[in-house]
């Protein structure tokens, strides 16, 4: 497909005739480009059925990992169909001028000397522009910045010119979006990241413009889908923050492909065309240690990427005939995170899998034996030079990193001294300083108010699992109740804990600052501020609104603890209760809704099985934290069932990222028969189930059946957590990084 025969077979209309400046939008192949499956099947089948009416398959998602090669693939497509491409990359705050377009005030002259040069600049450039391409390219050009800083820039200037022509005969010229361009003239489209856009209204003018045969009302005129039109939707998958695609757009979607990181042997092909070494004894390790970097991120919720760039970069580097074991550190690790403690999770992974040492025993002789007809590395999806640090540089330096330079206590042979949850601070009789006064005893009009929720979470309970295997299996749901006695274990175990807690909750709640927010919501049938830019669209949404906290987007977190007899042994029991104490109080500071549970099976022929709610979002108490100290080691467990209750809670939460952690030591196994596959079948369709309506599945293992559990859960998902005293404080900094 890379020779011109190929090329001229796919192009769908031959006929049409480009301008210079188009022709320069349609993507050239570098001679490293490599064919890959993805793109044959795309093409072929957006070839096959374009001429087929309904069955024109015109609007493409791929969905997968960062650095799968997305971006690359979409530009392929254009070099391919010969169609000019073009992109636009979404952001939380988007509103319906990023999809359409946007109308802006003409300054007067008088008014324009007074403004920034900048300013002025971007706005004679809008001014003068031909309409012909859209605003935020005209603004890319005249200030030489980034796409996604032109639409900033472009939002600053509505501003900007509304506030200069208040008073007076005002002037309004539309500028279209990059979106209404690529409809209109039929270019290829790629749009980047759509499941990060809050708002509903934005999401819908977007599936409009996906609508086969569609048409977008602007405030000037109406535009219609251009037959060659071509929409590539790129989204990441399964990262921290990330949401599910929205349905409706999934909807209109005719062609998807689950871009993954490639298989080692690709990984290694590409890198020697991209780069011309050829060791690949090398590159074999290197693509390794990429793979395993990646899963271990994902799975403890780092949220930098080890992807093909960061391959391309390490190999470069390596074969100008830098170590490859420092190079490691400032080509990916550094890339993924500097973060000191996510740090010494990457390391901890390489050193158990003995890669690190693997680095230093590959012989170094070929390190420098490049292709004579090597071309320059260029990346996926990137116009971005390669590093400009020559090597003799990194000679020089002739540091040997032994463990990371943001740590001085990172080592290859981990000691995770934060882990440790000792602690002095505390008051002068040793108790933690956080405590609040005993609570008073429950009224009784409190008492009724549980047995009321009691009740209801038996009847919501028995209601979600009764479609699914489970709906014979006798449940009932207990609300523990509060005992006096539980505060001085409670006080015990959270001595060494709250320290660490509130210093990591401290570096966290920086990060909520962005949920509270007096910025004003856009386009609204009601509100406080008028928006003359929205009259056009004749929705009737000219208002914007104050957004209070409640619409910002946030975390849920839901702790489900496996209440098996084999907790009792080992440790473990005292290890879940003190990660429970942790958990809870963390969610407690930064305000986080937080439900807590613990399950087991088979405590009686009529109560097969047994959930207890300690801490409810629904129904906060203060003195959820004592009833914490009620987890105990009981009976079997039915693991699916208990998963598939907290899951639908978490599902109905209207916060952005649902999050479902679950501490367990071993397999499921309950009576009758509910082991073995089927067991696994039922846990693996209910994670799969629920992560398409957005809850994210983590498995803390601590017991011997840690090679099960990830098995049944994936890599991705699964924490090994043989280092009990671990534990609490891995599982605060991972939710703290969903923030």
């Amino acid at each position: 497909m890379n020779d011109q025969n190929d090329n001229e077979s796919c192009v769908l209309s031959p006929g049409r005739e480009w301008t210079d400046e188009e022709k320069s939008l349609v993507w050239k192949k570098p001679l490293t480009h490599k064919v890959s499956e993805e793109e044959r099947r795309i093409t072929n089948e957006i070839k096959r059925n374009w001429h087929r009416g309904e069955m024109k398959i015109a609007n493409i998602l791929l969905e997968g990992d960062a650095g799968s090669g997305k971006t690359q693939l979409a530009k392929a497509l254009s070099a391919n169909f010969r169609l000019p491409y073009t992109k636009v990359t979404c952001f939380a705050d988007m509103d319906k001028s990023d999809i359409l377009g946007a109308i802006l005030p003409v300054i007067s002259s008088d008014r324009m000397k007074h403004l920034e040069t900048a300013d002025q600049a971007a706005l004679k450039a809008l001014y003068e522009s031909d309409g012909f391409r859209s605003s935020t390219e005209i603004l890319m050009e005249a200030l030489e910045i980034p796409q996604e800083m032109a639409a900033a820039r472009m939002k600053q200037l509505l501003k900007l010119a509304a506030n200069n022509a208040h008073d007076g005969a005002v002037e309004y010229r539309f500028y279209a979006s990059e979106i209404v361009r690529a409809f209109q003239k039929g270019y290829l489209l790629e749009i980047q990241e759509p499941n990060v856009i809050r708002d509903a209204g934005v999401l819908m003018a977007l599936n409009s413009a996906l609508e086969p045969g569609g048409s977008l009302n602007l405030p000037t005129e109406i535009v219609h889908r251009h037959p060659d039109f071509i929409a590539v939707i790129t989204a990441n998958r399964s990262y921290a923050g990330s949401r599910p695609l929205n349905e409706a757009l999934r909807d209109r979607v005719q062609h998807t492909e689950k871009m993954d990181l490639p298989t080692k042997e690709i990984m290694m092909e590409r890198a020697m065309a991209k780069t011309g070494y050829r060791n690949e004894e090398m590159l074999d390790v290197l693509a390794s240690v990429i793979i395993l970097l990646d899963k271990t991120a994902r799975a403890n919720a780092i949220k930098g990427v080890a992807g093909m760039r960061s391959y391309f970069y390490w190999a470069d580097a390596v074969a100008q005939g830098a170590p490859a074991r420092e190079a490691l550190y400032h080509k990916v690790i550094y890339k993924i995170t500097t973060d000191s403690e996510e740090i010494k999770l990457l390391e901890e992974a390489l050193v158990g899998e003995g890669l690190l040492d693997t680095l230093e025993e590959v012989p170094i002789e070929n390190n420098k034996k490049r292709s004579a007809d090597a071309v320059e590395i260029t990346t996926w999806g990137s116009d971005i030079d390669p590093d400009s640090t020559s090597d003799g540089e990194a000679e020089e330096e002739g540091l040997r990193l032994i463990k990371s330079a943001e740590s001085e206590n990172s080592t290859t042979i981990l000691a995770d001294e934060s882990a440790d949850m000792e602690s002095t601070d505390s008051g002068e009789d040793g108790s933690p300083q956080y405590h609040q006064a005993n609570p008073a005893p429950m009224s009784e009009e409190e008492k009724q108010r549980e047995r009321d929720f009691r009740k209801k979470l038996n009847q919501v309970s028995r209601a979600i699992v009764s479609d699914s295997i489970h709906q014979a299996v006798k449940l009932i749901v207990h609300r523990p109740e509060y005992e006096p006695n539980q505060q001085e274990e409670y006080s015990s175990l959270s001595k060494g804990l709250m320290p660490i807690v509130r210093e990591i909750a401290r570096k966290t709640l920086p990060l909520l600052e962005h949920e509270i927010t007096a910025e004003y919501a856009k386009n609204h049938y009601y509100g406080s501020k008028f928006q003359a830019d929205s009259v056009a669209y004749r929705d009737f949404k000219y208002f914007a609104k104050k957004r209070p906290p409640t619409e910002s987007p946030g975390l849920v977190v839901g702790l489900r603890v496996d209440e098996s007899a084999s907790m009792a042994a080992f440790g473990r029991l005292e290890a879940a209760k003190r990660a429970v104490i942790a958990v809870y109080e963390f969610c407690q500071i930064c305000h986080i809704p937080v439900l807590i549970y613990g399950d087991t099976a088979d405590v009686s022929r009529l109560e097969q099985m047994s959930i207890f709610a300690y801490a409810d979002y629904d129904q906060p108490d203060v003195r959820d934290r004592f009833r914490l100290m009620g987890i105990r080691a009981r009976s079997n467990n039915r693991d699916g069932m208990a998963l598939r209750i907290m899951a639908e809670r978490l599902a109905a939460s209207p916060k952005q990222t649902k999050l479902l952690i679950s501490i367990s030591d071993g397999q499921p196994k309950a009576m009758e028969d509910y082991t073995g596959n089927l067991a696994i079948q039922d846990m693996q369709q209910t994670l799969s189930e629920y992560e398409r309506k957005g809850v994210k599945f983590l498995a803390a293992a601590i017991g011997q059946d840690k090679d099960v559990i990830s098995q049944i859960y994936g890599a991705e998902r699964f924490l090994d957590m043989t280092n009990l005293n671990e534990l609490p404080a891995k599982l605060v900094r991972i939710i703290s990084r969903y923030l």
